[in-house]
């Protein structure tokens, strides 16, 4: 009987590969639930991070694979990366959801915006740009495959609260399909060799030039947003470099006749203006080492955001005087605005705040006679910082006819206001355009152009060099021990989703094959014993026959 068992467990051994029975079930746990490659791939934009002053702003991360959810169905207790449309999100949302230890992915809508979707994109923006976190955070724009793919996960019934039952929404939550969100790309690391570069040339006026005043024009040329990558600036401060790069052009005319103005006029492109102006600060200590061209001038002219309103502003730290040479060209350029008026608002330095308010304020400290002109009445305009300034939002005929005044009322300033010696200008649009593409067409994130030899930064070089004299540049680089700024690097990456189960079906599928297994095992263990015991009832007496029945007898008589 013993033998018989025996022998039957090793059939089940040699004539059926038991192997299979274990290998089966691992590969099936093994392998992903969607062994295909990624349903969609997305060019994504991860979020501003850099330290200024000593304090540090920003996303510190930068890898997600994680599970997507809708910030409907996301979870604070549970590592999910959440989609969510700017225009839907809320200061207070976002607070929960960077406190955790998920990930984050905003949609940007497609334009046009509303005045009320347009107003809660600035809020979230600038709530995320001035917050730290550890969390990885992109940007992503609307396509319809987002759109699908955000549809999905709203209607996913992974937590259905709408299952009239606790068992159907359970049921539900493993029979719903997700989605695996994976961004592979390098971890972020202090960027090397960076600086920031101002650009600087001049026109020399009649006489001895350092006998002569001088006038300085300066606009800073970067941009500044949420994602680098997308901070185009066409406004802040687009429209104000390319408006100094034609107030260049139109004076070098002027400038090449004998009857030149008696004043030498200093244009700078600064950099790191949405950088607490740190190009025009460190330009303004070169000069003072170095040089007296800041001995005696005039004013300081300052052009920020000029390209979305007809109304000007000049913003100044110190009224001036009537009788000044800055109050003189203010009166100018009010009569020359006509009924819209030039409206002077006075703000004084805050002195104890880490922050300047305008770029004028940068000249004023050193007390210089400086003011900003701008289509912005404050200083505090969500529009100075955001990804929605883009050239769709540019108004590029307001910035010709802003360009056609502050020009005139500059050419009559330099000729002290004398009708007969003042020559008449024209600005050509085409001009304007090209010099407004140039800027506005390419994000000018400081952590994108602050490189020497920057492509955007040679080609402003190169047009400066056309018109001025003495063009040259300087940089600004971050000290090792205590840096003034720094920047970090990827800007960008791919986004991949897959389609899988959600967590809770692997759950089940590994206690299925687990309790799978158990079985196999046990009755690979028991059916040699339940084989003996079956065949010990069942097994008939032997049979003997009736010749030794006859013998048996015999021997008993």
């Amino acid at each position: 009987m013993l033998g018989e068992s025996d022998e039957f467990s090793e059939i089940l051994k040699t004539g059926f590969p038991v192997y299979l029975l274990i290998a089966i079930p691992l590969l099936l746990v093994l392998s992903p639930v969607c062994p295909a490659n990624a349903a969609h791939e997305f060019s994504v934009y991860r979020a501003q991070q850099y330290s200024l002053l000593g304090t540090t702003y920003g996303s510190k991360s930068s890898i997600i694979n994680l599970e997507a959810r809708s910030l409907k169905t996301w979870s604070s207790r549970s590592r999910h990366c959440v989609f969510v449309l700017m225009d839907n999100f809320t200061s207070e949302e976002y607070e929960q959801i960077s406190a955790g230890l998920g990930a984050l992915v905003l949609i940007v809508p497609p334009t046009p915006y509303t005045q009320d979707q347009q107003l809660k994109m600035l809020e979230i923006e600038q709530t995320i740009l001035v917050s730290e976190t550890a969390i990885p955070i992109y940007l992503m724009n609307w396509s319809p495959e987002v759109k699908n793919l955000m549809d999905d996960l709203d209607d996913s019934k992974i937590i259905d609260e709408n299952a009239s039952s606790a068992a159907k929404a359970f049921i539900n939550s493993v029979s719903a399909n997700g989605y695996q969100i994976v961004v592979s790309t390098s971890k972020p690391v202090l960027q090397q060799n960076i600086a920031i570069s101002t650009i600087q040339g001049q026109l020399i006026g009649y006489g001895f030039q350092d006998k002569l005043p001088s006038i300085l024009i300066v606009a800073h040329y970067d941009s500044f947003g949420l994602a680098p990558e997308l901070s185009y600036g066409a406004d802040s401060n687009g429209s104000g470099a390319a408006l100094l790069l034609v107030l260049a052009k139109i004076l070098s005319r002027i400038y090449a006749e004998k009857n030149r103005p008696k004043y030498n006029v200093m244009f700078i492109l600064s950099g790191g203006g949405k950088l607490n102006y740190l190009g025009s600060k460190n330009w303004i200590e070169q000069e003072m080492e170095k040089s007296n061209t800041l001995q005696d001038v005039s004013f300081v002219l300052c052009l920020d955001s000029l390209g979305t309103d007809k109304n000007i502003y000049a913003h100044v730290s110190k009224p001036p005087k009537d009788d000044s040479k800055m109050g003189n060209f203010m009166n100018e350029l009010n009569k020359n605005l006509g009924e819209n008026g030039l409206k002077i608002i006075h703000k004084k330095i805050n002195l104890s705040s880490d922050t300047l308010a305008w770029e004028h304020e940068r000249y004023s400290i050193k007390r210089l006679p400086a003011f900003t002109l701008s289509s912005l009445k404050s200083h505090k305009s969500y529009s100075r910082k955001t990804i929605l300034d883009t050239s769709e939002t540019l108004d590029s005929k307001i910035v010709y006819r802003n360009a056609q005044i502050i020009a005139k009322t500059l050419v009559a300033h330099l000729y002290d206001y004398n009708t007969s010696e003042t020559p008449k200008i024209s600005i050509d649009f085409e001009s304007l355009r090209s010099s407004l593409d140039l800027l506005v067409l390419q994000p000018r994130s400081p952590q994108i152009i602050a490189q020497k030899g920057h492509p955007l930064i040679e080609n402003l070089f190169s047009i400066m060099s056309k018109y001025l004299k003495d063009v040259n540049v300087s940089h600004l680089t971050a000290d090792k021990v205590d840096p003034q700024f720094s920047f970090y690097t990827v800007t960008r990456a791919n986004l991949q989703v897959y389609s899988v189960k959600p967590a809770v079906f692997d759950l089940i599928l590994t206690l299925a094959i687990v309790l799978y297994l158990t079985i196999v095992y046990f009755f690979i263990q028991l059916v040699p014993v339940v084989y003996d015991l079956y065949i010990g009832t069942s097994r008939p007496e032997p049979i003997i026959s009736a010749s030794k029945k006859s013998n048996r007898k015999e021997k008993q008589r």
